[in-house]
């Protein structure tokens, strides 16, 4: 069954509060781009990267650039840990 927009969009919010959280918690700092679905993760005022939420098909989250950084492996284990820690069932539904 497809996903509402709505359930999609309640559920790309909740993450990103989440990981926003966690890496604040983490010293890092993070910038909304207008009108897209794309965060600047700043680590310092030249080098940050981009955290992209892909909709439908994919419905991932993707941390761009993608190189063997090891600030960016770490950034990414905090992400994927976040996302772990998420209920899978965030809507309640009425009985």
């Amino acid at each position: 069954m497809k996903k509402s927009k709505a359930t999609e969009a309640f559920r790309v919010a909740t993450e990103i509060a989440a990981i926003k959280a966690a890496l604040h918690k983490r010293g890092y700092r993070l910038r909304k781009q207008p009108k897209q679905p794309v965060w600047k993760v700043i680590i310092t005022p030249e080098l940050f990267y981009k955290l992209t939420y892909q909709p439908d098909p994919i419905s991932a989250w993707v941390l761009h650039p993608q190189n063997n950084n090891t600030r960016r492996h770490t950034i990414e284990t905090i992400i994927q840990n976040t996302l772990k820690k998420q209920p899978k069932n965030q809507i309640r539904r009425a009985s």
